[in-house]
C-alpha cells in the first residue's frame, strides 16, 4: 500500500472512499458540495481563479442538515456520483490539512464571491 510519508494525516484516508453529498443533482457544480471524513463535514469552495478549498462546516450529518436548511429551507442533500464524485474525491485528497494555529499564505478573498 502506498503511504504519504511526508503527510501522515493523509494515510487515514487511504483505501477509504469519502462520502460526498451535493445539493444540485442536475448540475453539481452549480450547487453546494460536502465531503465527510472522520474529521467531520467539509464544504467544497471554488475561488475566482478556479482554486478549490475545503472548509470544515459540521461534525455530524444532523448538523450539516441544520446548516443547509437554515441557508435554504427548500434544499436537500443527495449522494454525488460519476465523474463529479471522482473529481471531488481527488481534489479533497490533494488538499493539505490546515492547522488553525498556523498562519497560511493565502487570501480568503480568493474564495469569496
Amino acid at each position: 500500500m502506498f503511504e504519504y510519508e511526508d503527510k501522515p494525516e493523509k494515510n487515514e484516508f487511504l483505501g477509504a472512499r469519502p462520502r460526498i453529498l451535493i445539493t444540485n443533482v442536475v448540475d453539481p457544480e452549480d450547487g453546494r458540495t460536502f465531503v465527510w471524513t472522520k474529521m467531520g463535514w467539509f464544504e467544497r469552495e471554488t475561488g475566482k481563479l478556479g482554486d478549490v478549498a475545503f472548509t470544515h462546516v459540521a461534525d455530524s450529518e444532523d448538523e450539516l442538515r441544520v446548516l443547509i436548511s437554515r441557508d435554504n429551507p427548500e434544499a436537500d442533500l443527495f449522494e454525488a456520483g460519476g465523474n463529479f464524485r471522482k473529481i471531488v474525491s481527488a481534489e479533497f485528497m490533494d488538499q493539505d490539512v490546515l492547522n488553525p494555529d498556523v498562519q497560511e499564505n493565502y487570501s480568503e478573498d480568493e474564495f469569496e464571491e
